[in-house]
């Protein structure tokens, strides 16, 4: 049990470390308590029930570990849809104040508490354009611009790498999923599982690197990150 609550507890600090705050949804089921209109209510039971699930051992466990990464708990939240939820009652009483004074003083009431639930964090990089709309990271980034030479390129790469690749372009011929072998620690059986899938592309983390072995089964260095190396043939 004390494992469960520690696994929501940092669910939850991370969920509103990334700009909607949990303490919102609380505040807004009371208000859909008090109010009790007909119309909210298949809402507030759907908020209800899951909550509920997040606090049943078995079930909570089950949610929090579907992802297989323990860096995900925090998406455990996304079945409470606390924006669409908080929304509506942010709306809702806002349309029933009377007087158009009160409105936009309640208005500017709402922009502070959703900035403050932001954690008021003002920086350069808020203000920037989006030059990586693929949401994958920029040592992939580079990688995969790499790979755009190769002539129709299979590769074979680290889970994470192969992951985000796959999510870059669906073109690329990306082995990857259940019950595949990549043995980068073992250069020999490296090379039997690139014959085996038919790649002509190979990314390794850089500690693995043997530049020379590569070069002599028909693979040369085309480029290189921070945490990669980056092999085609």
């Amino acid at each position: 049990m004390s494992e469960l609550w520690e696994d929501i507890k940092n669910a939850y600090f991370s969920y509103n470390g990334m700009g909607t705050n949990v303490f919102f949804l609380f505040v807004a089921i009371f208000y859909l308590l008090i109010t009790n209109k007909k119309r909210q209510r298949n809402l507030l039971i759907y908020e209800i029930f899951g909550i509920l699930f997040l606090m049943t051992p078995g079930i909570a466990n089950g949610i929090l570990k579907m992802s297989g990464q323990n860096t995900d708990h925090w998406m455990v939240y996304g079945i409470l849809n606390i924006v669409a939820v908080v929304g509506v009652v942010m709306t809702d009483y806002l349309i029933n104040i009377p007087t158009k004074k009160e409105k936009i003083i309640v208005i500017v009431i709402y922009i502070l508490l959703l900035q403050t639930g932001m954690g008021l964090n003002y920086t350069s990089q808020h203000l920037e354009f989006i030059t990586n709309s693929y949401k994958i990271s920029n040592e992939v980034m580079e990688i995969a611009e790499q790979l755009e030479f190769v002539e129709k390129p299979r590769v074979l790469a680290p889970e994470q790498v192969a992951g985000e690749l796959r999510e870059y372009d669906t073109r690329f011929a990306v082995i990857y999923g259940e019950g595949l072998s990549f043995t980068q620690e073992n250069l020999e059986q490296l090379q039997m599982e690139t014959d085996s899938y038919g790649c002509n592309c190979l990314v390794i983390n850089s500690e693995y690197d043997n530049i020379e072995f590569f070069n002599s089964i028909g693979f040369s260095k085309i480029y290189n990150t921070e945490h990669y190396e980056v092999y085609a043939k």
